[in-house]
């Protein structure tokens, strides 16, 4: 898709979110109605994936787990498409370590229910995955969650005119989460997928819902106050930005990692930052996600990192294959 500056810097803004009001583009760098036309143009031609709410799972009484499976190249596509038709699996990936000299595994999945349920669910993933192997490394610290790819540089972007604040990240997460009623479950449900794209998209939201547009961006609003709703904004196919190959990071750390984990949440190539248990055979606790075009490029940036924020003894994975990915489904059970 052919963009302008102008175009490619809009894009790079929204995905940080807009302010929920009733027309959220008045105060972006082109006209309300060029925004309008450059979003559906890129809906259609396949650059967003969605433009819609984009939530705290905990926040909405969920767990969730990043777990690894050891496994045999010849069941590797088979085991994919078992896990990646489990509904509360977002995303499935094939990744392989590059500093290598060990093994480790090489099918990586997230899984993530509701808290009353997820214990239940986990068990019954684990049993059909029989003798395989499961790492499970739970979030203990969030550092960082901020998926912004700048279309103008295929950097990664801060700040920019008109977008709105993104949520503030926790450092240690814990269990707090609301209870929720069935017309607050409706109106996540009415968000997560994509909104109408029009000079007033939340409008089409409230008349789904039966309310009143004012109704539904109070709530949006003390949403996002509160940490449940981290932004309202555009979700793109980041392959077809040209963000092609995708690594993750992780690395043991010995001291402080706190300040370690700022560090690297600090880096503006940086989309993720956790802190993650270390396991028997898995010696690493700080994880961080990168992009860039290419495996070449994302193993020298990794090097950038690892030396700039002192962190020896470090492992890349690079995803060579997407199973699923795929925004989570809320309070579908």
């Amino acid at each position: 898709m052919k963009l302008t500056r102008q175009e490619e810097a809009v894009l790079t803004a929204l995905q940080r979110g807009v302010e929920p009001v009733e027309r959220p583009f008045c105060n972006m760098p082109l006209p309300e109605d060029a925004v309008v036309d450059l979003l559906q143009r890129a809906q259609a031609e396949g650059l967003i994936r969605r433009f819609g709410g984009v939530f705290d799972a905990r926040r909405l009484g969920y767990k969730s787990v990043l777990c690894a499976v050891d496994i045999d190249e010849s069941q590797m596509e088979q085991t994919a498409e078992m896990i990646a038709a489990h509904p509360g699996v977002t995303h499935c990936y094939e990744r392989r370590p590059v500093v290598g000299g060990r093994e480790y595994p090489v099918l990586w999945f997230t899984l993530a229910l509701l808290h009353d349920r997820f214990d239940e669910g986990l068990a019954q993933m684990q049993m059909q995955l029989g003798a395989k192997r499961v790492l499970l490394l739970p979030a203990l610290r969030r550092f960082k969650i901020d998926v912004v790819f700048d279309l103008r540089t295929q950097e990664r972007d801060e700040t920019f005119p008109g977008a709105a604040a993104p949520a503030s990240a926790q450092s240690r997460l814990t269990e707090s989460f609301e209870s929720f009623t069935e017309d607050e479950r409706a109106i996540v449900r009415a968000l997560e997928g994509n909104l109408a794209v029009s000079a007033r998209p939340f409008d089409a939201a409230a008349g789904q819902l039966g309310i009143p547009v004012s109704v539904l961006l109070a709530r949006l609003n003390d949403w996002r106050r509160k940490g449940v709703l981290r932004r309202v904004g555009v979700i793109l196919y980041h392959r077809e930005a040209g963000f092609k190959a995708n690594g993750m990071c992780v690395w043991p750390v010995e001291g402080d990692i706190v300040a370690a984990g700022r560090r690297v949440a600090s880096r503006p190539e940086v989309t993720h930052c956790y802190q993650r248990p270390r396991l028997p055979g898995f010696p690493f606790d700080l994880y961080a996600m990168i992009h860039t075009g290419s495996p070449a490029e994302t193993k020298a940036l990794f090097d950038k990192i690892t030396a700039a924020c002192g962190l020896p003894d470090g492992e890349l994975f690079i995803s060579l294959r997407e199973f699923k990915k795929s925004s989570m489904h809320y309070f579908q059970e």
